[in-house]
Formats: C-alpha cells, sequence, structure tokens
C-alpha cells in the first residue's frame, strides 16, 4: 500500500517524462535487485532448458533483457534518432564497444562473451531511450525514483520478516548482513546510496519553489531518504563501508557544488580535485595489491582505523591471483566477457569453496583482465573525458552537470571495491552510461499527467501505445 501511495505521489508530481521510461525503468529495476531468473529459482520455480551450466546462463533472463532491447530500439526508430550521429557525438565510447567486439575473438569462450557483449548493448539502448526523452535530466531522476519505490521498502521488509530471503550470514554463523531484494549486501548498499542522492537531489533542486514545498509528495521524498539512509547503515555485524563512504562523497560533492553554483570556475576546480583524488586513491590500491604497504605506514594505518585488514577483506589476495591470469595475454586482456564464469572459467583458489566469485571487486582491475592494458587505457580516457564534458556543462545547464559530476565520481570511487564497468545488468553501469553518453536532444510533446505520449511528429499509433505502458 505504501509502494501504491508512492507511485500516486510520483502522478501528482507530474514529471515531464513519457510513458516510454517504464521499459527503462524495467530494466534499472531488475539490474538493481535480482535476475528474474534467481528470482524464479528462490520461488521454487524450475527453468526451462536450465542444465547448471554456467556458460549457457539464463533463458529466462537473456529472453527478458533481450525483448526490452528490442522494444528500446522500437521507441528510438519511433523517435527518428540518428544512429549516425548519436556515434559521432560518442567517438571514444563507439570505439570502445568495438573494441570489446573484436576481443571476442580471442575469448576462450566466444558464445559466453557475445552474450554478454549483446546485454551491454542493450544496456546502451536502455540508456539511449531515456536520455533522448525529451528532458534528459527528469527522465534520468524519474527511472531512480520509481525504483527507489518499489526497492527500497521491500528490502526492509524482506529483512525484517523473510530473513531467508533478507538476509545472509558470515561463515561462523555469527555476524548477519542485510542484503534485501538485492544480491549483497554491497549492492544494497549502492542502491540505497543511489536512492539517497537522487531524492536529496530532488528536494535541494525545487527547494525555492514554493508549490513544490507544499506537494503531499515531498513528505514520500523525505520518507525514501530516511529509509535509504536506514538501509546504508547496514547491519550491525556487516556494515557496507564502501557504500557509507561512497554516499558521503556524493553528498560533499553535492553541498560543495550546490555552495559554488554562482562561481562554475570554482565549482569545477573543486571537481577536478576530488576527480584527482579517486585517481590518486586508485592508484594506492593498485600500488597495495602489487607490492603491499606495511601496517605501520600512513596507507596501512588508515586501512585499519576504519576497521579493515590489510587485504581490503579478501580484496588483494583476490587480486594477486587475478594479474597472474592476465600475465598470460596483458596487452589484449582474454576477451569480453570471458572470466568469472562460475567455477568453468576463475581462479584456482575458488575451487575448495562452496561459492564462485562473480567479479574481481574492482571495476579497473576486472576492465584489465578482460580487455587488458588497451582496455584500461580505454576507460580511463572515457571518464577523463566525460568528467570534462561536465566540468563545461557547469556554466550552461548547472543542476545538469552537478548531477552527472556527482554519479561519475561516485560510480568511480566504487569501482576501486566493487566492480560494475562493462557489465550490461550492473545498475552502476547503467547510471554511468547515463553520465557519459552524448546524444541529440528529442523534444517530446509531453503532457505532465497523461499517460498519452506524441511522438515528436506524430502521434504514437495503436500498436506503439502497448509498447508505452505507463510506468
Amino acid at each position: 500500500m505504501f509502494i501504491l501511495l508512492a507511485f500516486r505521489a510520483e502522478k501528482i508530481r507530474g514529471a515531464p517524462v513519457s510513458s516510454a521510461l517504464f521499459w527503462p525503468f524495467l530494466w534499472y529495476f531488475v539490474c538493481s535487485s535480482r535476475p528474474l531468473g534467481l528470482w524464479l529459482l528462490t520461488l521454487g520455480v524450475p527453468l526451462p532448458g536450465g542444465s547448471g551450466d554456467a556458460t549457457e546462463g539464463s533463458i529466462i533472463d537473456r529472453a527478458f533483457y533481450g525483448v526490452l532491447a528490442l522494444i528500446g530500439i522500437r521507441i528510438l526508430r519511433r523517435r527518428n534518432i540518428n544512429l549516425g550521429e548519436v556515434l559521432g557525438e560518442n567517438p571514444l565510447l563507439t570505439a570502445f564497444v568495438v573494441y570489446m567486439c573484436v576481443s571476442i575473438v580471442w575469448s576462450d569462450y566466444p558464445l559466453v562473451s557475445l552474450k554478454r557483449f549483446i546485454k551491454l548493448l542493450g544496456a546502451i539502448v536502455m540508456a539511449l531511450v531515456v536520455l533522448t526523452d525529451g528532458h534528459r535530466m527528469e527522465a534520468i531522476a524519474a527511472v531512480i525514483r520509481r525504483s527507489a519505490y518499489i526497492h527500497i521498502p521491500l528490502s526492509i521488509v524482506v529483512i525484517k520478516y523473510y530473513r531467508e530471503l533478507g538476509v545472509s550470514w558470515d561463515w561462523f554463523g555469527v555476524n548477519v548482513s542485510w542484503q534485501g531484494i538485492a544480491t549483497s549486501k554491497n549492492t544494497l548498499g549502492q542502491v540505497a546510496m543511489t536512492s539517497a542522492l537522487c531524492f536529496i537531489w530532488e528536494r535541494a533542486r525545487h527547494w525555492h519553489t514554493q508549490s513544490w514545498r507544499t506537494h503531499k509528495f515531498v513528505l514520500v521524498d523525505y520518507a525514501y531518504i530516511a529509509m535509504s539512509v536506514f538501509l546504508l547503515k547496514g547491519s550491525d555485524g556487516a556494515v557496507s563501508l564502501t557504500s557509507l563512504s561512497v554516499f558521503s562523497l556524493g553528498l560533499l560533492l553535492f553541498i560543495v557544488l550546490g555552495k559554488l553554483k554562482s562561481n562554475p570556475v570554482l565549482a569545477a576546480r573543486f571537481s577536478a580535485l576530488v576527480f584527482a583524488g579517486v585517481l590518486g586513491l586508485l592508484a594506492l590500491v593498485v600500488w597495495h595489491s602489487v607490492s603491499p604497504f606495511a601496517p605501520d605506514s600512513l596507507f596501512g594505518l588508515v586501512i585499519t582505523k576504519f576497521g579493515r585488514d590489510l587485504t581490503l577483506t579478501g580484496r588483494t589476495e583476490i587480486w594477486h591471483d587475478v594479474y597472474e591470469v592476465a600475465s598470460q595475454s596483458p596487452l589484449l586482456g582474454v576477451g569480453f566477457g570471458a572470466f568469472w564464469i562460475g567455477r568453468v572459467a576463475n581462479i584456482p583458489w575458488c575451487e575448495d569453496k562452496t561459492w564462485a566469485l562473480g567479479q574481481g571487486h574492482n571495476g579497473y582491475v576486472d576492465t584489465y583482465l578482460h580487455l587488458g592494458g588497451v582496455g584500461v587505457v580505454f576507460l580511463l580516457l572515457l571518464l577523463f573525458l566525460s568528467f570534462r564534458r561536465l566540468q563545461k556543462s557547469l556554466e550552461d545547464t548547472f543542476e545538469y552537470a552537478r548531477f552527472g559530476l556527482m554519479f561519475l565520481l561516485v560510480i568511480s570511487f566504487v569501482n576501486i571495491t566493487e566492480s560494475s564497468f562493462l557489465r550490461g545488468d550492473h545498475n552502476l553501469w547503467f547510471l554511468f552510461l547515463l553520465t557519459m553518453l552524448v546524444v541529440p536532444q528529442v523534444e517530446l510533446a509531453t503532457e505532465p499527467n497523461s499517460d498519452v505520449v506524441e511522438d515528436a511528429e506524430t502521434s504514437l499509433t495503436e500498436g506503439d501505445e502497448a509498447l508505452s505502458t505507463p510506468g
């Protein structure tokens, strides 16, 4: 009932976005919770064609992501999006995607790589649907908001009342971790962090508008901020320190950039300082994984001060083994998506465990593993150019630039100890695409409280209305 109330408040809000935004919202929500195949297995529903072979994956999830991608392509065609123009606006990202596709050639598991590459393309299609919605900033906020409306309260419910779904325990059965309807405590922390930052930004940008301060949906926003921060804290025994620190960084960026709104030059310098700090921390962590710092060093003291061991909860051990695998092809990598495939292509120390890793807990290391040094150069250049573009936008479209810089830097920071880069089914990769893609704006004739959205030139046909189910 509370979720229905939240969506009722969303309708009153009257965000000027099209009903076609339902499909990216659905993609983002599933990416931020659990795959459909995993939900079905949890509910005891057998998967059709499921063999347990990690190289085959889930037919349910393939169908889901494939259908959404086709719907997204249909929407983009109706909006008369010029593909050549989009590619021309994003030359570096285009070259990076082409390189990922070519790397399938030297993958030991080309079929798996191809499936994961198609999913990555689907995420790009969904991001383009959001960014061509006519009001890109409102569309991005709406996708995050609507996903949070369902994810946040349901996570609290399953943590409290359905603990076989909502929590997990450590190997000793002592410390409990909140995971909600996500796959882990870290993923839940990322979702809560994203939700809290989005609702705080929503309240701040409309703070001086009297009509927005008196509407009932304002109370819903504050309720979701409180619930998100509650989930962000996590259980007493297993706090997601990464999510808390990233949230603090995002909030600091948001507040300071807001204070510097009248001085875009100073705001750009501050964001550059934070960006340099993130890259500096990345360099320290990578150096530590190659040549560990002593416990009494400054870096070692900082780590232990935050209650973590020098292995960063086992991460440096993972990276040590990963580097050995990557050393076989340091320039080009093992091929896009050709690693972390259950036990088929996993690092040796997982063989005697009851679980298998699905990531290297560092997005930059994972990129190096899959695509080699060439892929890492592509990624860092893409980060830098996207950052510079958003910096320049501070003078013209301040709120959009502040929003983009906040999430670009936050995601860059998250990937030092977690991995979301190049993963088509990860919610943070989807947000990363929203911050770095450059697209020509399509002005849609959108009526705020209407379920019918006209195309840029003509009204939607009856068939297209079926594809534009209200979100």
